[in-house]
């Protein structure tokens, strides 16, 4: 999906609880936000069963907001505010789950050098926080007795999947977390002021880098192959073999036929 840049700053998206993943059976509030003429955006998303529009086959809509009573799984996926004339603004990324345990995290990109914090739920009480393991790109971060982690001043390589594992309950899905950089006053006037020049893009997970061979997988490799490679070497040892003495037979040949011809 694309959005045009100069449009971006129109109208936003809020979503209430702020964060990116739900229980099943969960209420949540989306909202276009627009201070001029926020009745023209509606809510539209895209989820398993195709996009379409708050009201009609999901929630219901009073004003510019969109109440969902109760959230389903297929309710997962990306939503944003559109306009009667086509303008759409950025979008988010919204997981509802039957998981016991859910990631509260921002729903939006995070700017540099701002605080975040990441709590772990539980399906029976959100607001029970227990000590909590958080992992980053399946990777342990962090283990946290109050059920969540504090993330001072954020950077770039703080980017990343993040989920939650509380022992004995569960653990959550993963939900991505973006960072923006910080636009200083020497970036501000560096950038170009004629204009916007492009088509701004919904951001999404980097691709993972291809994962490297194990010592003990190369070992697997070489052992499986050797047969084969020392097959192939034979097989050329011989025919040089076999090339070398027909080259010397030939030659032998050559000089008898010249010895006939001078006696």
């Amino acid at each position: 999906m694309e959005f045009t840049g100069l449009l971006l700053t129109l109208s936003s998206l809020a979503v209430s609880p702020d964060r990116s993943q739900f229980f099943k059976y969960e209420s949540l509030s989306l909202s276009c936000e627009d201070d001029r003429n926020s009745s023209r955006w509606r809510v539209k998303a895209k989820t398993v069963r195709g996009v379409s529009e708050c009201g009609r086959d999901w929630g219901s809509v009073q004003g510019s907001t969109c109440l969902i009573n109760e959230a389903y799984s297929w309710n997962s996926g990306v939503y944003w505010c559109e306009s009667t004339s086509g303008e759409t603004s950025p979008a988010a990324n919204i997981t509802v789950t039957e998981n016991n345990v859910i990631l509260e995290s921002p729903v939006f990109p995070v700017t540099e050098g701002e605080s975040v914090t990441l709590r772990c739920s539980t399906r029976s009480n959100s607001s029970d926080l227990r000590a909590s393991v958080f992992m980053k790109d399946r990777s342990p971060v962090e283990a946290a007795i109050t059920g969540q982690m504090t993330v001072p001043a954020v950077s770039k390589s703080d980017e990343g999947l993040y989920m939650c594992v509380i022992n004995g309950v569960g653990a959550s899905t993963e939900s991505w977390l973006a960072v923006r950089e910080r636009v200083t006053e020497e970036k501000e006037a560096a950038r170009p002021t004629h204009g916007f020049t492009g088509n701004v893009t919904e951001a999404g997970p980097a691709a993972p880098a291809a994962p490297l061979l194990s010592v003990s997988r190369l070992i697997c490799l070489l052992v499986a192959g050797t047969p084969y490679l020392l097959s192939t070497i034979k097989l050329g040892l011989l025919y040089r073999d076999k090339a070398k003495t027909r080259q010397v037979e030939e030659t032998r040949h050559c000089d008898e036929v010249q010895m006939e011809e001078i006696n």
